[in-house]
């Protein structure tokens, strides 16, 4: 059984950031009117396409759920995550982050904690945590015109990939007063998304960050900010004139002005590790989950084949029993 290294495995890596198949696409939900009317039923993890009367976070929590009986528990999230290409760490993590969902999606009728922490797929859209890009309304259902504004907020003409650096900000300015767990529960979430798409492409040149770095802290030391920045920017360097207008307001405090300018040359450090709209829109309704398991699975991840196959299984069980006759 392949056990994947690192932050994400080899398979991960190489295969992280391709389009969607034709299989995996995500489908339109519901909308406003059609949500309110049609009565919410359970869906289980069947890895079937998102049809539009389903509701996208209930998709989005299937993935979890191989055996299809519309509950997942940590042991769960955990070989989901292997099977995505997470390593042994950061797929503990995330399954102990999750379970603290359990108690919110707890049946109505139920007002003890499940002692096993398992969530119960219908009702994952009352764990909706706040400092969210409130891509998903209450009910759980993908709100597409709230998705691509916060989208559009965030990004560049033509809106198709978000940087490292646009996201950081985009998380950073969806904070609510107090809701620590939520924005705990965002860094999270947005973090485990780049490490699956955007780390793969992301590239940091050390070389130049050492250059730059010791170019402007020495400046700075020496008293020459201004002079340094003004060369910097003259040079063509884009940041010379940003930290040229650090150092305006910055003043005679010179251990802020050197953080602040080596922060931003690590910026101009940093190249790739972008993230698609797309992959992000599939990560959304649970479809994104398949596709990555299948490349797993095909690059030789033994948690991923393991994965499909109790997910091939549970579909093959459910078809059976539509056609068995009662």
């Amino acid at each position: 059984m392949t056990k994947p290294v690192s932050l994400l495995s080899d398979g991960a890596h190489a295969n992280a950031g391709a389009h969607n198949d034709s299989e995996k696409e995500p489908a339109q939900v519901a909308d406003d009117a059609q949500t309110r009317t049609k009565k919410k039923k359970p869906r289980t993890g069947n890895g079937d396409k998102i049809k539009s009367e389903e509701l996208a976070m209930i998709g989005h929590g299937s993935y979890f759920d191989a055996n299809g009986d519309g509950i997942f528990s940590p042991l769960d999230t955990f070989r989901g995550f292997l099977a995505l290409g997470f390593s042994f760490p950061m797929a503990l993590f995330a399954s102990i982050i999750i379970c603290t969902m359990s108690y919110p999606s707890l049946p109505d009728s139920r007002w003890l904690p499940d002692p096993f922490f398992r969530i119960y797929i219908d009702g994952l859209h009352k764990a909706k945590h706040g400092s969210d890009s409130g891509s998903f309304r209450m009910d759980g259902a993908f709100d597409e015109e709230r998705f691509d504004a916060f989208w559009n907020s965030h990004t560049d003409d033509p809106h198709k990939e978000i940087m490292p650096a646009q996201l950081y900000h985009a998380v950073a300015e969806r904070r609510l007063a107090f809701d620590f767990y939520g924005t705990f529960a965002a860094i999270f979430e947005w973090f485990a998304t780049w490490l699956l798409f955007g780390y793969p492409s992301f590239k940091f040149h050390w070389e130049l960050f050492a250059n730059e770095a010791t170019w402007q802290v020495l400046g700075i030391l020496s008293g020459n900010e201004a002079g340094m920045c003004k060369r910097s920017a003259e040079d063509g360097n884009p940041e010379g004139k940003r930290l040229l207008e650090t150092f305006a307001y910055t003043g005679s405090s010179r251990i802020k002005a050197t953080l602040m300018s080596v922060l931003l040359v690590a910026g101009m450090a940093c190249a790739g590790g972008n993230v698609k709209k797309e992959d992000v829109k599939g990560i959304y309704n649970g479809t994104m989950f398949f596709t990555v398991m299948d490349r797993q699975a095909d690059a030789g991840n033994g948690w991923a084949r393991d994965w499909r196959r109790l997910h091939e299984s549970s579909r093959a069980l459910k078809r059976l029993e539509k056609m068995t006759p009662l």
